[in-house]
């Protein structure tokens, strides 16, 4: 993956992030809980949390056509 992909993809969690409510809490791995401002900001340090954070977010992307069922 090219740094404009990797650019692209923290820009798009991040903005699932700062869309959701401010309560919401994630529980990341062994590293705790947090908030989606919490996530937004270990994004922007790179940090495990950070990268653990953009990983569920686009496994949950992935998923999402398989919870989500449309009328035929």
């Amino acid at each position: 993956m090219d740094k404009e992909d990797v650019q692209y993809i923290k820009k798009l969690v991040k903005e699932r992030l700062s869309a959701m409510p401010p309560d919401v809490s994630f529980s990341v791995g062994n590293y705790g809980d947090f908030s989606p401002q919490d996530l937004i900001d270990e994004i922007d340090k790179n940090s495990e949390v950070g990268k653990a954070a953009i990983e569920m977010q686009i496994n949950f992307i992935k998923k999402m056509p398989k919870l989500v069922s449309y009328p035929k």
